[in-house]
């Protein structure tokens, strides 16, 4: 049991840094109201695009403890959300020209990921919370 928490802790580890990858790549630099290296952005879009699937392909493949199996369920969606995001967003400042590319239509996409980030942190309190009262037993 204590073998499967570790495991399960040390996931959750990995994918929590892979979340914190994808904050920092999703915010493009821009300059004079255009993205200041188009290029860049969409490299470090499609890292993240990489990032979400690997943490997904974690999450699948770990069993989570019996009683946080409800959250864990929880955390896959948030991901598959997070990567539907990414994938509209790289296809959004792909489908145009660097120049006609509005901060606003970024922004619009960036606010969905942070409904999911607002879900994903309702979760990862529901896990404590339950990881907090196995301690007490």
């Amino acid at each position: 049991m204590r073998k499967n928490f570790k495991q399960y802790g040390q996931t959750l580890h990995l994918v929590g840094g892979n979340l914190v990858y994808i904050s920092n790549m999703i915010y493009p630099i821009y300059s004079n109201g255009t993205i200041s290296n188009y290029q860049q952005y969409c490299l470090d879009i499609k890292n993240a695009i990489s990032v979400s699937q690997s943490s997904i392909q974690s999450l699948e493949t770990i069993s989570p403890p019996y009683i946080l199996e409800e959250e864990h369920g929880l955390l896959i969606k948030a991901f598959k959300d997070i990567l539907i995001c990414l994938n509209s967003l790289i296809l959004r400042i792909k489908s145009v020209t660097p120049a006609e590319i509005k901060e606003a239509d970024i922004m619009n996409e960036i606010s969905i990921l942070k409904v999911i980030q607002q879900e994903l942190t309702e979760t990862t309190l529901g896990l404590i919370e339950k990881l907090n009262s196995q301690t007490r037993r």
